[in-house]
């Protein structure tokens, strides 16, 4: 009996210190690759789900405008931006499947497509729209994001 009671305190205190450094790791925004209205924001310790990744958006987006100059758009108000996971860092192209920047020199200019989310808006429109795992959400009016149901 007391082997099955440290067995599982054992184990909760490890949930618990998993738990709480899930909960510390903190996003930071590595670099910003931009082309026109098209930007890369490369994410160290970017976050697990999708609801984390719009409180991130939420949190970050006057930031990345003031820090970056993002979002920067088209005459229409175009604007496109991808979150990538850059954990690993940059690599060179050898694999078919990297996103790679011009705006870098090479050979170690690439990184793995490990996506995270996307914040776009549409032509002539107010909307911002968020992508993120499975979720989206648009932004209204007020400012608030509303999760769009699910196409299927």
């Amino acid at each position: 009996m007391k082997k099955r009671t440290a067995c599982a305190g054992t184990l909760i205190f490890i949930a618990l210190i998993l738990a709480t450094g899930i909960n510390l790791r903190t996003p930071e925004v590595v670099a910003v690759h931009r082309e026109t209205y098209f930007s890369s924001v490369l994410l160290k310790n970017p976050p697990f789900t999708a609801r984390g990744a719009l409180a991130w958006w939420q949190e970050n987006q006057t930031r990345l405008k003031s820090h970056y100059g993002i979002p920067q758009e088209d005459s229409d108000g175009v604007f496109y931006i991808s979150v990538w996971d850059f954990t690993d860092g940059y690599k060179e192209e050898g694999r078919k499947d990297r996103l790679c920047f011009e705006d870098m020199p090479g050979p170690r200019n690439c990184i793995d497509k490990n996506w995270v989310m996307t914040i776009s808006r549409a032509r002539n429109t107010k909307k911002i729209y968020v992508e993120a795992g499975d979720s989206r959400w648009v932004q209204d009016a007020t400012g608030e994001f509303i999760r769009l149901a699910d196409d299927n």
